[in-house]
């Protein structure tokens, strides 16, 4: 991505493939990239395919991180736990 600190700020909405990219960016895959925002990676594909709209504070903090550079932890998932 290659918007400068401003820009990021002021988009508070983000299309599936940018959601995509986003991820692919921060070194995520969709599972990943659900666990790490805290829903499940049934809604995290849900973002992808276009069928859920991506709420405005997710999309201001996955900008956040790609414009601050975070390199995300992301928890492992605990034996014997499903993830829909």
């Amino acid at each position: 991505m290659t918007e400068n600190n401003e820009d990021w700020q002021m988009q508070r909405s983000m299309s599936p493939k940018a959601y995509e990219r986003t991820i692919d960016i921060l070194g995520l895959n969709q599972a990943s990239a659900g666990r790490y925002l805290g829903v499940s990676a049934r809604t995290s594909r849900r973002y992808v395919s276009g069928d859920a709209v991506i709420p405005a504070v997710t999309v201001l903090f996955l900008r956040s991180c790609i414009a601050h550079k975070v390199t995300p932890v992301v928890p492992k998932l605990k034996r014997g736990t499903r993830q829909n």
